[in-house]
């Protein structure tokens, strides 16, 4: 093989890996408002994967370590680098216990960087947060 070909061959192995979805690590989805509120999420499927339909359980803590109940909790995401949102429209049907959110319809279409923006409205209250996920 001339140095070439070995070369173009390198460049494809090396361009190839990095479609690969990392199996052994569950993504990390903790972030903190402005106020100190933080948002948890607990995934359904660990590891998360491409087209594959899954929901979330999503945490909501005051600054004072307690539930943040009885709110409105969405989310928008996409991924910056390719200027596009989710392939779905994710939304959260139900408070399941005290400050945990189900969020029902997620799925990534793609490798690469999202970002999920969080947005909890509780009364008057309005916070937002941000996460970002590598698949």
């Amino acid at each position: 093989m001339n140095k070439f070909s070995y070369a173009i061959a390198s460049l494809f192995l090396i361009t190839s890996s990095t479609n690969i979805i990392r199996g052994d690590e569950r993504p990390e989805l903790t972030t903190q408002t402005e106020s100190g509120w933080t948002i948890y999420v607990d995934t359904s499927i660990n590891p998360l994967r491409i087209n594959t339909m899954h929901s979330w359980q999503i945490r909501v803590i005051d600054s004072e370590s307690k539930p943040v109940t009885m709110a409105s909790v969405s989310i928008e995401g996409g991924m910056p680098e390719h200027d596009h949102g989710l392939p779905t429209r994710p939304k959260v049907t139900s408070e399941i216990s005290p400050g945990t959110y189900l969020l029902q319809g997620v799925r990534f279409h793609m490798p690469g960087r999202w970002e999920i923006k969080f947005t909890i409205l509780r009364e008057d209250q309005q916070e937002f947060g941000m996460a970002s996920i590598q698949l």
